[in-house]
């Protein structure tokens, strides 16, 4: 059998998360510095060289018809949201994001522009380049680099955006590009000095970026993804089920690419999740890849959670931090209208959490998904929400009953902590870093009567090493420290917010107990918070330190194996790893290869498809096969044809499917109301057929010749029905499309085998 190649490994994040313990370990304090608190810092003052970053995406949302009241809801698109980004949001004095965000964190994270930074002018494009992968800048929107040359223009970039205090300037990405364009972009971004670059789709094929930079410039730091089918895991509206896995679980729609990904490149994100129950869908997919993964060194890259530092610091991972301060700065309904970051949470108001969680990176860096053990509890916390348009882009769920589930408790390289609670508990995270440190975080909950509350637990952590310092993130009853052996010798007990410079002496405000150290809440509460700017509401976040002699160090026994379940034993306990929908759970009787719960037969002109025999009248009937190649970026053109079986039935209608799993959650459908001469395309909501519609030509209809124009990277599909065309665009929900099908509603309508180019 022929070898693999083994991957390339990023040197840089290498060196960051494995090696560079040594720079990021706090020296011992002497027992004369001691004594003196004002010379105790537990926060070095360089740095976090992990690969964090401050995102414009969500502002450049936010930005649309800002200024009042929304007095046009459908202009709020991801068009329009790559029309802010320019010199001025960045740059002003007054609100500029780069100039006025994170005031005390920008030296921990880079800044990233994301959609809409690039050459909008197709003609302008280098050979291999796509529009929205060519890292040429739009001149028009930043006309201070407009005389320079490419590479020159984003070195300039870079150094302004470093001026402000930033990390650097990180780019976003979207596509396939050449060989030799991927080299003439890393050589351009060597030059400049950039070294991040966020992949949102597009590349895992070949992984040419990854190789070349590498090769020529290892400093550069690659994202990848591969979607996760939607903003939320599947089987969300199933109130029966005691767990929700995610499509990166063992069987799901998305676990072969993702861990491929994760063999070849340095950073794989997560993806994006809908804003209520954003922690507990991203724990639970951070479950699903580090169960699998765990002691597997080929496993290179760490994990981006997007935007929840909490969970981040207690699992080891990386964020992409999206939230920005401005609030009730647009409206909707008189209510501050924000789909990516709405609720009861605020977290436009917890902007120290974001500072915080960086300075814990200079202390203990993220660290490979393939890096050590991993334990999570058998219980599952099953959290819940009624969603209405006010919550999230996501219109399936706009009227529904949202469940998603994570574990109660999760580990890295350490036992699962224990947690005791009276009423109900918090999610719980614990990790012990490559490089020394621990970690300790917990997380709100959701339910239907509250939509973000902090319940509070007596949690008991294991530490490995008492001379390593301890992050502690979150609420809390009582925090108990247990060490490997007794505490007689301490001296001091160093607590700090991790905002702070100076730490303070708790020795007199914890209780000692044989190989216990017990902090009390309230503590954590005080001082966690104690540097945070005004009417900032983030959760404590400190750093502790023991000082003293004879401090425990826990033998080798204390970290847990790694041991990735079984195939069989992961299914079991899922109850079930597929993403299908209860609809569409059976494949179709009558041809194999199809799902869904709509009948389809062959036909003279190819399938016959009906309504399903147990569908309910009035609902969509649906049926999907999947493509033998996804598409995830550029353009791609689909043809049929298509009539109703019946022309004289009081129900004509008939729809392409194009979806990203085989539940067409996620889905764009392009077609017509045949019975009122509509052409229509519109995305999957709760009100299923909503969306744009034109008129077809006038005179009789036999055969409607269809042709759909997608475009993965502008999100837009064209549709052409008999001569006349509509443009629908659509939401980031579909991150490729690995499914293709037919859809009809209470009517039969034969379709032709599209024909893919």
């Amino acid at each position: 059998m022929k070898k693999k190649s083994k991957p390339l490994v990023s040197r840089h994040l290498i060196l960051v998360s494995l090696i560079a313990g040594s720079a990021m370990v706090l020296p011992e304090t002497s027992a004369e510095q001691a004594t003196q608190a004002d010379n105790v810092n537990l926060v070095p003052t360089q740095a976090a060289t992990a690969a964090n970053y401050w995102c414009t995406w969500y502002a450049q949302n936010y930005w649309i018809q800002r200024g009042g009241e929304i007095t046009n809801f459908s202009g709020i698109t991801n068009a329009n949201a790559r029309e802010e980004l320019n010199e001025h949001t960045l740059y002003n004095k007054k609100d500029g994001w780069a100039s006025t965000y994170l005031p005390r964190g920008r030296s921990d994270y880079f800044f990233l522009i994301d959609h809409g930074w690039q050459d909008k002018e197709k003609s302008h494009l280098l050979p291999g380049a796509t529009p929205f992968f060519s890292l040429q800048l739009d001149k028009a929107d930043f006309p201070r680099y407009a005389a320079h040359s490419h590479a020159e223009s984003l070195r300039k970039f870079n150094e302004d955006i470093q001026t402000l205090g930033w990390r650097g300037l990180g780019l976003w990405t979207r596509g396939n590009i050449s060989k030799d364009a991927a080299e003439r972009m890393v050589n351009w971004s060597k030059h400049a000095g950039i070294e991040y670059w966020k992949i949102d789709g597009g590349g895992t094929q070949h992984f040419y970026s990854y190789a070349l930079k590498q090769k020529l410039y290892p400093e550069l730091i690659l994202e990848y993804i591969c979607g996760a089918n939607g903003p939320l895991n599947p089987q969300w509206k199933d109130a029966t089920r005691n767990s929700y896995p995610s499509v990166y679980a063992p069987g799901g729609a998305k676990n072969k690419i993702a861990l491929k990904i994760i063999q070849n490149c340095d950073v794989f994100r997560t993806y994006d999740v809908a804003p209520i129950l954003v922690s507990t869908s991203t724990m639970r997919r951070i479950h699903d890849i580090l169960r699998q993964t765990q002691g597997n060194p080929s496993y290179i890259a760490q994990l981006n959670i997007q935007d929840d530092t909490q969970v981040a610091a207690g699992m080891g991972c990386l964020v992409a931090v999206k939230r920005h301060p401005n609030y009730m700065e647009r409206t909707l309904d008189g209510k501050d209208f924000h789909h990516q970051i709405s609720g009861k949470r605020l977290i436009q108001k917890r902007m120290n959490e974001v500072e915080r969680f960086g300075r814990w990176q200079r202390i203990a860096p993220a660290f490979p998904a393939g890096i050590g053990s991993y334990l999570a509890s058998e219980e599952e916390l099953i959290d819940s929400y009624p969603h209405t348009k006010q919550h999230t882009w996501f219109k399936p769920v706009y009227g529904q009953m949202v469940y998603q589930s994570a574990p109660a408790i999760m580990a890295r390289n350490m036992p699962l902590p224990k947690v005791e609670a009276s009423a109900d508990a918090p999610y719980v995270m614990a990790s012990t870093y490559p490089n020394g440190p621990l970690c300790v975080a917990t997380e709100g909950r959701v339910k239907p009567d509250d939509q973000w509350y902090h319940p509070r637990a007596k949690v008991t952590v294991q530490v490995k090493d008492a001379h390593q310092p301890i992050g502690v993130f979150g609420h809390y009853q009582q925090l108990v420290l247990e060490f490997d052996g007794p505490l007689d010798g301490i001296r001091h007990i160093w607590a700090q917010d991790l905002l702070t410079e100076k730490a303070e002496d708790i020795r007199d405000q914890v209780n000692i107990t044989g190989h216990s150290l017990i902090i009390p809440g309230k503590l954590i509460d005080r001082l966690g918070t104690s540097a945070g700017d005004p009417g900032d509401i983030s959760v404590p976040g400190l750093v502790i330190r023991l000082e003293g002699d004879k401090l425990p160090i826990a033998g080798s026994d204390y970290t847990p194996a790694a041991a990735r379940p079984s195939r069989e034993r992961a299914i079991d306990r899922d109850r079930s790893p597929d993403t299908t929908s209860k609809a569409s759970a059976k494949p179709s009787a009558k041809l194999p290869g199809f799902h869904g719960n709509a009948n389809i037969q062959q036909s003279d002109m190819g399938y016959l498809v009906s309504p399903g025999t147990s569908q309910p009248a009035g609902s969509p009937g649906i049926i999907l096969k999947e493509l033998p190649k996804k598409i995830s970026s550029g353009k791609t053109s689909i043809q049929w044809k298509m009539k109703a079986a019946d022309p004289n039935a009081a129900t004509r209608n008939g729809f392409l499917v194009l979806s990203s799993g085989k539940d067409a959650m996620n889905a764009v459908f392009a077609g017509s109301w045949i019975g009122s001469r509509q052409l229509s395309v519109f995305e999957q909501s709760a009100r299923w057929g909503e969306g744009l519609k034109k008129p077809l030509k006038q005179g009789a209809i036999k055969e409607l010749d269809c042709k759909a124009v997608l475009d993965m990277d502008a999100r837009t599909l064209i549709l052409t029905i008999n001569g006349k065309t509509i443009t629908q665009s659509f939401s980031e929900a579909i991150t490729t499309v690995d499914y293709i099908g037919f859809a009809v509603k209470d009517a039969k309508t034969e379709f032709s085998e599209p024909r893919i180019r």
